[in-house]
């Protein structure tokens, strides 16, 4: 592996900060960091042996899921993935995992968070697709300008093979890696576990074309045990600095209370706040009579939790999201309470967590 430095260059708009060892659940990796002196935004690579050569460099381009990555929810195939798009590079021994903060298909936290409502609201019957479309959305609104710079500070010259079960990805991804020069010269589908919770966004992606399996008709979405509403956004009577912007119910994976190990399927509701001085977004995941309505009062939040950009990968160690599994477990047994989760999207180069 190659070892940690303080940083090697500026391309475009693209600075290297730094790079760490990485351990995962698939093995060691490098992540370098980079951010975006034009936007301000971060990005990570996450890297495996050796870049170059003549032969195709395995690549997955991934855009940041907070509530799979962090919260565990089952909704969705994004930590699956993320988890697949590694485990296939370590047993290629080389590959690279571009990680880009744009959730919600770039639409942001919130906009993420209210497609789930609005669709929840329905039973069930408009898609993400048609929930976007109803906020005024376009489907997607990711962008893959700080690719082709990261390749270029990795002195990545490709050719690259992405994988993707997207085609209009793939074909974005190529149109900004053709800007250095850089072929891409296949895709591969990378897919991840089908499963009553995110069945029907699975569906909804395949009939927009996505390269997936098709979906079993005979299998019904779950839907959540609670009512659901689509409403606006209101400030918190109980806490006036913040804004509840969306709130729906999160299918969330937990260790079963056999010794087995099995994972269980928990519903927690999960709650959007906009804190109205600072701009920033957490999310409250609750139980019970503080769970109840559209949002849980903050004040009755009996943990707080922030996330490290580490906290998003599958690493071998992590101590927030051990004690987020410890307090949800916790509520799980009580059938009530909350925590509020936030987020931290800043390098921590000299941090010990999940590092080798």
């Amino acid at each position: 592996m190659r070892g940690a430095d303080r940083g090697r260059g500026l391309h475009q708009a693209t600075l290297h900060l730094g790079r760490r060892p990485l351990a995962t659940s698939s093995g060691p990796f490098d992540v370098d960091f980079f951010r975006n002196l034009a936007n301000g935004r971060v990005a990570m690579a996450i890297t495996c042996g050796r870049l170059g050569g003549a032969e195709p460099l395995l690549a997955r381009v991934h855009s940041s899921c907070l509530t799979s990555e962090c919260l565990m929810g089952r909704d969705c195939d994004c930590a699956e993935q993320l988890e697949g798009a590694l485990a296939t590079i370590a047993a290629a021994g080389r590959g690279i995992v571009i990680y880009l903060i744009q959730e919600g298909r770039g639409a942001g936290l919130t906009a993420k968070a209210r497609d789930r409502m609005i669709v929840q609201a329905s039973g069930n019957s408009k898609t993400t697709f048609e929930a976007y479309a109803e906020m005024g959305l376009p489907a997607d609104l990711r962008e893959y300008g700080e690719i082709a710079p990261i390749c270029a500070l990795l002195g990545i010259r490709g050719p690259l093979c992405l994988l993707t079960n997207n085609p209009d990805k793939a074909a974005a991804v190529a149109k900004v890696l053709a800007s250095e020069g850089i072929p891409l010269a296949a895709t591969r589908p990378i897919l991840g576990p089908a499963s009553t919770f995110n069945r029907d966004y699975l569906a909804a992606k395949f009939d927009l074309g996505h390269a997936l399996d098709r979906p079993d008709g005979a299998v019904i979405g779950a839907l959540p045990p609670e009512r659901v509403r689509v409403f606006e956004p209101t400030i918190l009577p109980d806490a006036p600095a913040f804004v509840l912007t969306a709130s729906y119910l999160l299918p969330v994976g937990l260790p079963g209370s056999s010794e087995a190990g099995d994972i269980e399927v928990a519903w927690f509701r999960s709650s959007v706040l906009l804190d109205r001085e600072t701009g920033r977004e957490s999310v409250v995941l609750a139980k019970g009579a503080a769970g109840a309505g559209e949002g849980p009062p903050v004040s009755q939040a009996a943990q707080r939790l922030t996330m490290s950009l580490f906290d998003r990968l599958p690493t071998a160690r992590s101590s927030s999201r051990a004690a987020l599994v410890e307090a949800l477990v916790g509520i799980r047994e009580r059938g009530r309470g909350s925590v509020i989760v936030s987020c931290d999207e800043h390098p921590r180069l000299g941090d010990d967590d999940g590092a080798t």
